[in-house]
């Protein structure tokens, strides 16, 4: 039995889609931003960083950390085949996938939603969010490049969690003025997913949708986007701007 504490359209998705895909018993608890549940005493003192997703598991053992949770569950259940197990030879570009997504372009995103946290004036933020979205659209080219020589997913045939981190990903970028599915080949991969039962039924429990339509960057609606955001002042993507 599992606990996820999750909010719609965070981090938490590839941790929500693993479990549905494995087929365990979890118990999924929202964390509602808007209502501060992030800085609840006791949701802190499970994960003091006021972040989703968190993961409980053994009765009273804690994770956090996307990454981390989706990489745990995908060695603890290898029946579902969400991982190459160690001695694969698909275990070394697996595990170096699972890194970059976390590291690399996430932390580029991050950049572009949440330019506040990093920097304090308008203009420096302005001049990071540029930065972070042009270093963006370099690694969408070297992600699409990558899936059309060696695809179609991220470690060739077949599927791993990775390919789930990514399509999350993908996601978090509907509103950016190049969404990441404008390539054709990540477009595929999020494709595929959308075709796997774990992740339609994910998204249906979250009430969000991944729509391969390309979001208009209309200064209205990205205006839209950082309104939303502001007013949450949380540490994560905003979902629930524009209907997504």
């Amino acid at each position: 039995m599992y606990k996820l504490f999750w909010s719609p359209g965070g981090a938490n998705m590839v941790a929500h889609a693993a479990l549905r895909e494995i087929g365990a018993e979890v118990e999924l608890i929202r964390i509602d931003l808007d209502k501060g549940d992030h800085r609840n005493l006791d949701y802190l003192k499970l994960n003091p960083h006021a972040r989703v997703p968190t993961l409980i598991y053994d009765d009273d053992q804690v994770i956090y950390e996307s990454a981390a949770i989706a990489m745990f569950l995908a060695e603890r259940h290898p029946a579902a085949d969400l991982a190459p197990l160690p001695g694969h030879p698909d275990r070394g570009p697996y595990l170096q996938w699972m890194v970059y997504l976390t590291n690399t372009l996430q932390e580029a995103m991050m950049h572009w939603w949440h330019a506040d946290n990093y920097v304090a004036s308008e203009s420096e933020q302005a001049a990071l969010k540029t930065g972070a979205e042009r270093r963006l659209v370099k690694m969408a080219d070297f992600l699409d490049t990558h899936l059309a020589a060696k695809g179609p997913h991220l470690c060739g045939s077949r599927f791993y969690i990775c390919d789930y981190f990514l399509a999350m990903l993908v996601r978090w970028t509907r509103a950016m003025a190049r969404p990441f599915q404008q390539w054709p080949h990540m477009r595929g991969l999020v494709e595929r997913s959308l075709l796997r039962p774990a992740y339609r039924q994910m998204l249906m429990e979250e009430g969000i949708q991944q729509s391969l339509d390309i979001l208009p960057a209309t200064d209205g609606a990205i205006d839209q986007l950082h309104t939303k955001q502001a007013n949450h002042g949380a540490g994560r993507p905003i979902d629930e701007a524009l209907g997504a």
